[in-house]
Formats: structure tokens, sequence, C-alpha cells
């Protein structure tokens, strides 16, 4: 009886500590080893009690899912492309691997259905694909036919559409005294630092929807698969394949981890605050959105003011030309190889080369489509 009294003393005593445990900051080991490398505590302090500065599990949780798709194929894919193949938006075998005409399948379903038109794959849309008896129109599947019939998309359609150009057409000429400063030193035509930045950002009108340092310290403390387990709802993530996305969140974190330390030391050598900058899902801020280890080491100060500010249109496209010139492009504008993959290495597709280029051929009087 005192034995039991006792167990339920110590029960009483513990559960507090357990609670505080369930509810631990994920931040907090990434705040420690921010701390422990020499990143000032007031700084980490002022940072991370910012409001909206929180662990989520998205960031991480997405670029897994994107490594697991491709090496295992997705259960939630698989099947919505079978229920689709069912109702006639798309007619390839189901490999549980999103391609173009999966996409494009999804996306006119998405309309069809008043949703936003994102060409994803998740669990709520497959449900309501399932729940769905109507077939697509004949006009909607000869629309699709003639999608297939067209191949891969050689460019981003989005971004050539008269709204996105007509954007890149009065940036250009808007800017045209920053741009040529551009050409004089770096070498990069006009034509070519507005395509880039068309596509990153259009031209500065859509930097993020939240601060790069949330999505970089999430990443950095999301290192384990069990963290972000809610995005994988309806995958059939088996014991190794559970060891496979620990092994990928533990590399990824740690490339997370560099780059907000990073983060850090470029707020901190040019006198900005590291709370008020949004950045991709993976942390690339400013108008030309550079990564900030990329930054530290090719930043440029386009306007002279003694800091880099990427946010700054003189600094962002200064920024972009030191890059490109440092990757192999001279200024030899008949060279257009050379200058096509010191694109390249900006962003490692074939597309987003393709529609740099398209829009600089746009402003150069051409048509922007062959």
């Amino acid at each position: 009886m005192r034995f039991r009294l006792f167990a339920l003393a110590l029960a009483a005593a513990l559960l507090p500590c357990l609670a505080h445990a369930a509810q631990a900051d994920p931040l907090q080991p990434v705040k420690a080893r921010l701390a422990a490398d020499g990143v000032p505590q007031a700084e980490i302090a002022s940072a991370f009690s910012k409001p909206g500065v929180a662990f989520k599990p998205e960031p991480m949780g997405q670029k897994l899912l994107e490594m697991y798709t491709s090496k295992y194929g997705s259960e939630v894919v698989r099947a919505l492309q079978t229920r689709l193949t069912e109702l006639g938006y798309f007619s390839k075998p189901a490999t549980g691997r999103p391609d173009y005409l999966f996409r494009s399948g999804v996306r006119v379903f998405q309309r069809e259905h008043g949703l936003k038109e994102d060409g994803k794959a998740s669990p709520d849309l497959l449900e309501l694909a399932r729940q769905e008896q109507r077939k697509a129109s004949p006009e909607v599947q000869r629309e699709l036919k003639a999608l297939a019939d067209s191949g891969p998309p050689q460019m981003y359609e989005v971004i050539v559409t008269p709204e996105r150009l007509g954007e890149a057409k009065e940036f250009f000429l808007a800017n045209k005294t920053i741009l040529e400063e551009v050409r004089q030193r770096y070498g990069v035509p006009p034509e070519v630092t507005t395509g880039l930045l068309t596509v990153e950002t259009r031209v500065g009108k859509f930097l993020g929807d939240d601060l790069a340092l949330n999505n970089l310290a999430s990443m950095a403390a999301a290192n384990k698969y069990a963290l972000v387990a809610g995005v994988f709802a309806g995958e059939n993530v088996t014991p190794d394949r559970a060891a496979w996305l620990d092994a990928k969140a533990q590399e990824k974190a740690a490339w997370a981890y560099a780059e907000l330390k990073a983060l850090f030391s470029y707020a901190r050598a040019n006198g900005l605050d590291p709370t008020t900058m949004p950045g991709s899902i993976y942390g690339a801020v400013g108008v030309s959105q550079f990564m900030p280890t990329s930054l530290l080491r090719w930043g440029a100060d386009g306007d002279g003011d003694g800091r880099v500010d990427v946010f700054q249109v003189r600094d962002a496209v200064s920024s972009m030309g030191n890059y490109l010139r440092a990757h192999g492009f001279t200024g030899n504008l008949e060279d257009e190889a050379t200058l096509r993959q010191a694109l390249f290495r900006y962003n490692h597709s074939d597309t987003y080369v393709n529609t740099i280029m398209a829009v600089a051929h746009y402003l150069k009087g051409g048509p922007a489509l062959p």
C-alpha cells in the first residue's frame, strides 16, 4: 500500500515536468547552437521573440515529401492519378510520380471545381475526386489532349502571360539607369537582368509568404522525420522508409542551419533586421532571391551606401550581376551559351533559363513565345 501511494505521489510530481517536455520549443536546440557558434545572445533573443516566429513543419515536410515521391512514389498521387483517369482528366499509368500531364489534369480538375489551380495532389483533393461522379466534358478532354500532344512546356507559361510581361516591361523602362550600370560593371544585359527578376519575384512584387528566418529555423530544427510526419498523411511510410527520411532530414537540417547562421551574419554586417526579411519557403531573400551563404560571398553594394541590401533594387541587381560574372559570364553578348550556363548555376533548370531568355527576347522587341 505504501509503495502504491509513493508511486502515485511520484507520478503527480512528475506530471508537470512531462507536460513541460511535451510542450518544449522545437526551436530551442537551434537557438542554443547559434549561441554556441557565436551569434550574440541579444540577436537570438530579439529575433525569436518576434510574433510569428515559431516552428512549422511545412518547409522541411515539403522538401522531404518531394524527395520521397521522387524515390518511392506517392500513394496519394498514385490514387489521384487512378481516379482522374476514371474521370477523364488523366490518361497515363498511375506511377505515383507527378509529371506535367498529371499537374495539368489536376489544375483543370481544380478549375472545374472552383479551387485554387496549383496542380498539387493532396488527401483532400483525392477525397473530392473520389466523391465526384461527373466525368470531364468533351471540351475539357480535348483541352487535355492538346496539352499532351504539345509535349512538356519549355518555359514557365505563367511567366510569359501579358500581365507578367507587362510587369517586366514596366520595370525595364523605370530602371534603365540602374540596369545599364549593371551592364557596364558586370556585362549582364538589362533584358536578362529583368528576365531573371521577373521569374524570381515578379520584379520584386512577391518576396515570400513568411520570414526567411522562420523557414530556415524550422528546417534546421526538423532533423527527424517524426517532427514533420503529419505532412505525409495518406502515405505508406514503412520503417525502412522512415529511416531513409530521418537521414535526409538530418542532411537538410544541417544545410538549413548553415543558411540560418549566414542570415544572422548577413544581417549583422549590413545593419539589417532578420525579422523583417520575407523569403522563399527554403530561405532565399531579396528582389533577386539569394540564399544567405551566397549573399555573404557575392553580395554587392550597388548604391555605395556601405551595405548590401538585396531588398533594394540597385543592390539586388548588382549582386546578381556579380554572381553571374563569377560563374562564367564575360559580358560577350554573342556568347549566349555561356550566359545560359551562368543562369543555370543560379537555378539548375533548363525551363528556368528558357523563361528568362524568353522574357529578355520580348524586351528586345521580339515575341516571348516562338
